[in-house]
């Protein structure tokens, strides 16, 4: 019955095959081939057209490309017309049709050569005639595509009705073996079942957690005998395998509890300690040695743990011979694992004090503890009593473990380092601090005198003086009155740098002390020639701060806004409150000399001084806008901006956040003056 089924599939198959091959191979092909060339043919027509109408002849690229495309589609066509297996008046007329497409072809193709060498000579062609050849071309091609068609769908339904014939002929063939094959099924299925059922049991104990359940491998026929047998074998391997993932997890736990203890340590020797204990106890070993080296591999920091069979080594001074082999190893990426020193003594040489008698070393792991190119120290995992095949996953946890040694190595010098530095930073602090204050101090006792002096001289209190005496102590003066500016500006800056107490906060009122700042700078006005024009805010514009540094900033602001002025210019200050925002804002504007462009960026950089103001050599240190940003901004969280236009003007804007009472009462003393 199976051969009866195999042989009508066969042969239902072999003319499916040759119907769906003709298809495949003939008939689809050749009705592509035939499309192709319309495609081609259009494509030719198109730039024909195109080229004509727009005299681009980069329109034509598509028609010099396509003569060779029509030749290539109408051979492929000619080859599977011959192909086709019609015959009669039916394959006369399949030639007659592919010739009459050619014919019309070539005949367009010749009228379509003299068209485009008369556009080419710029004169005008008469394209009617080309189209009247080509639709005589696109009917012939029609007219092979339809009846391309037809054939195309009788060997479809060709095909498909001996599809049908032949499912119903392999149905009837597969019932009738079926029926045979359940007769004889059921005499065979008493040796299977039995053993395939034992099987199932099996695998089901084994799902519910009975790793080691077997199956029995004395009944049934040879090859479920053989089934059961490799199925035993694959659980015994696979238990084996379960034993490796259980080690190697135990093994991941300890190097993950063994980081995060020494990543928790004080110091180098603490984390040492813990790595000897977790390493030993965690891997069943009878001795770990760590230490770190020194430059000359001296040995620095020792720890050690042992087993309780196991006495303490009281002279670890041999670790120091080991000192070469380790940073041999560290070098070349290495480590070393023995599993028995006494039958590998010429490679254990170089391992001599593991060796020695007192030690009793038999078989070890020794990893290299560095960084980059330095080498720190040494791990070994030692066991005593017996030899030990070691694990790669023991292997890995000794290195991961010297890993996290050397970072914390790293870690504590690191961290000495930085704490060296910060001392230094705050001495040296502390000694610029000091210095400021005592070159500022003797700076300004003798400035003092010398003013004083310079006074009397100048209200003659030591006699008349000429005329050129006069301009000398002039010019005594203004010098003398910049350097009492400079020696305030570093102080004020040794001051802030200093930092302000926010504790000594109070309510300062911004009408106060705008006030105060222009009573104070109008005879610096009035000397330059410049208008002040002041509007001091509203009442309610205070601010939470230390008033002597506000007014410094304020100070800084204004008089850089009066010395860079024009004589007879205009210098506004004002302030307003922006209640909605809760900002306090003071601006500043002149009409001066204004800065450049390209020094806007490093104005408020200490020290430095817009190129014009240079050059038309306006005095100045440099430091006023720096310290008034720094006050307004790291001192009492506002901002300071700055916009200027060269030889137009300047404006500087203050903004500060407005005093809340709910942020700290005003202590006795606050500035409220002039509210």
């Amino acid at each position: 019955m199976l051969l009866v089924v195999s042989f009508t599939a066969v042969a239902s198959l072999e003319v499916q095959s040759e119907n769906i091959g003709r298809l495949t191979l003939v008939d689809g092909p050749a009705l592509d081939a035939n499309n192709q060339v319309l495609q081609a043919m259009n494509d030719a027509q198109i730039g024909l057209s195109g080229y004509q109408a727009t005299g681009d002849r980069a329109l034509l690229q598509p028609y010099f490309g396509a003569h060779d495309r029509t030749t290539a589609s109408l051979a492929s066509l000619a080859g599977k017309v011959a192909q086709e297996s019609v015959s009669g008046a039916d394959a006369a007329r399949l030639t007659d049709l592919a010739q009459g497409q050619a014919l019309a072809a070539q005949r367009w193709w010749a009228n379509a050569l003299v068209v485009e060498q008369t556009l080419t000579a710029g004169r005008r062609a008469d394209l009617f005639q080309s189209r009247a050849m080509f639709d005589t071309f696109a009917s012939a091609n029609h007219s092979l595509g339809d009846y391309l068609t037809t054939v195309r769908d009788q060997t479809r339904l060709a095909a498909r009705s001996l599809s049908m014939r032949g499912e119903a002929l392999g149905i009837a063939a597969t019932l009738v073996a079926l029926l045979a094959m359940l007769i004889l099924g059921g005499r065979v299925a008493g040796r299977i079942s039995a053993p395939l059922r034992d099987l199932r049991d099996t695998m089901a104990r084994q799902r519910a957690g009975e790793r080691g359940a077997r199956a029995r491998e004395d009944q049934g026929s040879l090859e479920l005998r053989s089934v059961a047998g490799d199925f035993n074998s694959l659980t015994q391997q696979n238990l084996a395998l379960l034993k490796v993932q259980a080690r190697d997890l135990g093994t991941q736990q300890i190097t993950l509890q063994i980081g995060r203890a020494i990543r928790r340590a004080s110091d180098t020797q603490e984390a040492l300690d813990f790595m000897c204990v977790a390493v030993g106890e965690g891997l069943g070993v009878d001795r770990v040695i760590a230490n770190t080296f020194g430059v000359e591999h001296e040995v620095r920091l020792v720890a050690q743990w042992h087993g309780p069979d196991v006495r303490p080594l009281s002279d670890l001074g041999g670790l120091q011979q080991l000192g070469g082999l380790a940073e041999e190893m560290w070098l070349s990426g290495g480590f070393r694992a023995q599993a028995d020193l006494h039958e590998s003594q010429t490679q254990s040489e170089d391992l001599g004090f593991l060796a020695h008698d007192e030690t009793g070393a038999r078989a070890v792991i020794m990893v290299p503890v560095g960084f980059d190119d330095r080498l720190m120290g040494m791990i070994c995992v030692i066991m005593v009593r017996q030899p030990r095949s070691w694990t790669v996953a023991e292997a890995n946890v000794v290195q991961a473990v010297a890993g996290f040694v050397a970072k914390a190595i790293v870690a504590a010098e690191h961290q000495d380092y930085q704490r060296e530095y910060v001392e230094r930073i705050e001495t040296l602090d502390r000694q610029k601090s000091d210095f400021l204050a005592t070159v500022s101090h003797e700076l300004r006792t003798p400035l003092t005198s010398i003013i004083g002096y310079l006074e009397l001289l100048q209200d003659h209190g030591a006699g008349e003086l000429s005329t050129q005496q006069q301009q000398m102590l002039q010019v005594i003066d203004r010098n003398a009155v910049r350097l009492r500016s400079l020696i305030e500006d570093v102080m004020v800056l040794s001051r802030i740098e200093g930092g302000v107490s926010k504790a000594g906060f109070v309510k300062v009122s911004i009408r106060a002390l705008i006030t105060r700042v222009g009573e104070e700078l109008s005879v610096l006005a009035a000397d330059r020639g410049v208008t002040l024009e002041i509007a001091a805010g509203p009442r309610e514009a205070a601010v939470l701060g230390d008033s002597a540094s506000l007014d410094r900033a304020v100070v800084n602001v204004l008089s850089n806004a009066i010395k860079f002025s024009r004589p007879a210019g205009v210098v506004t200050i004002a302030c307003t409150l922006d209640p909605i925002a809760a900002r306090v804002v003071i601006t500043c504007q002149d009409h001066g000399v204004g800065i450049p462009a390209q020094d806007l960026p490093d104005l408020f950089t200490r020290f430095f001084r817009a190129s014009n103001a240079t050059d038309q050599s306006i005095p100045g240190t440099g430091l006023g806008l720096s310290i008034a940003k720094q006050i307004v901004e790291d001192h009492h969280g506002g901002e300071m901006r700055l916009t200027s236009i060269e030889d137009e003007g300047t404006t500087v804007v203050i903004d500060l956040p407005v005093y809340e009472p709910s942020q700290t009462q005003p202590m006795v003393g606050s500035d409220s003056a002039g509210e």
